[in-house]
């Protein structure tokens, strides 16, 4: 009997018995049901013309559950080929157990591949291609993407996130390596073509796909930072630093946001830098917190667009330290 072994273990999967009928068992199931469907039927003779019907069907039905587990290993190669799409076939030069293993290994194969999926149809569908099968695809030309946001409904290459168009999709990337020049930023399209030769065999023939980079919204923070009695403010103003440009990254987001980066069109709370900054080690307290946008007005909120992430600007970003001196407060 043929044994089937899916996944990563050692654990064998093996097929039921399709012939555990035998020919008694036939003719008595089927005598019995007589009375049930012609009651009229009451010699159940071995002589009766009836029952010598059923014992040659009976017969025949034996013979035929009897081959379906002798299935030879040359109908399952067959069965391979139709499912592969190419024609497989079983090492001729090998022994039997050799072509056993490789006939289990190409079943094993053939059926895991046909789980994987192939159309996009849904934002999820084109996302996990992107992520899971782009860098295992022939087309893959070594533009690794980290992360991607779908968005239906949307034309990004030439409208905004808040104009809906009907049978378009934008696929919103973030590269592996998010460093991306203005130049190449013009022409995302041609950047990714492969990734878009991928993606356009696999959607329906209705829809329009696009491929754009995500908007970046620059915010600027300053801050007093109002120290604990013997914190060092030099390392405190590091840990700000750090802490902040960790909170706002679109990859490698450390702690916050299960570590995935800043989600793509959440807005910006002023409440919550507070608490960040609150929160550090050494730090008693946080006095004029001001969030700035890239007019460098303050604001108490700044709202994202489903395509837009974060870029900090630490550069022009102040973390003002500050200690209790007696009744006064220094800066340091």
């Amino acid at each position: 009997m043929l044994h089937l072994e899916f996944g990563g273990g050692n654990m064998a999967l093996p097929l039921p018995n399709l012939d555990d009928h035998t020919y008694a068992n036939l003719v008595e199931d089927a005598i019995s049901q007589i009375p049930v469907e012609y009651p009229e039927w009451t010699d159940h003779n071995p002589t009766d013309t009836g029952i010598i019907l059923i014992e040659l069907l009976a017969w025949l039905t034996e013979m035929s559950l009897y081959r379906v587990n002798q299935i030879p290993d040359d109908n399952y190669a067959s069965f391979l080929s139709l499912l592969k799409g190419k024609e497989w076939r079983l090492p001729i030069d090998a022994s039997a157990e050799e072509r056993q293993k490789k006939l289990q290994s190409q079943i094993q194969n053939t059926v895991l591949e046909l789980r994987k999926p192939y159309r996009a149809i849904t934002e999820e569908d084109f996302e996990k291609l992107v992520l899971f099968d782009w860098h295992d695809s022939k087309e893959f030309d070594g533009s690794k993407i980290a992360r991607v946001k779908c968005l239906g409904q949307r034309n990004l290459a030439k409208f905004n996130a808040n104009t809906f168009v009907k049978g378009h999709i934008s696929i919103v990337v973030v590269p592996e390596k998010n460093q991306v020049n203005q130049k190449e930023v013009n022409q995302i399209e041609n950047l990714y073509q492969n990734l878009f030769k991928f993606l356009e065999q696999r959607r329906l023939l209705t829809t329009r796909l696009h491929i754009v980079k995500a908007d970046y919204v620059s915010v600027t923070i300053e801050a007093e930072l109002v120290l604990e009695d013997g914190a060092q403010a030099e390392k405190i103003k590091k840990k700000a630093n750090d802490e902040v440009e960790m909170f706002f990254d679109p990859l490698k987001s450390g702690k916050y946001w299960q570590g995935q980066g800043w989600p793509f069109g959440k807005s910006i709370y002023l409440s919550e830098l507070y608490k960040l900054l609150d929160d550090l080690e050494g730090v008693d307290y946080v006095e004029n917190l001001q969030l700035k946008d890239k007019d460098n007005i303050s604001q108490t909120e700044i709202n994202l667009a489903d395509n837009q992430l974060v870029k900090i600007n630490l550069q022009n970003s102040k973390f003002t330290i500050l200690v209790d001196v007696g009744n006064e407060r220094k800066q340091i």
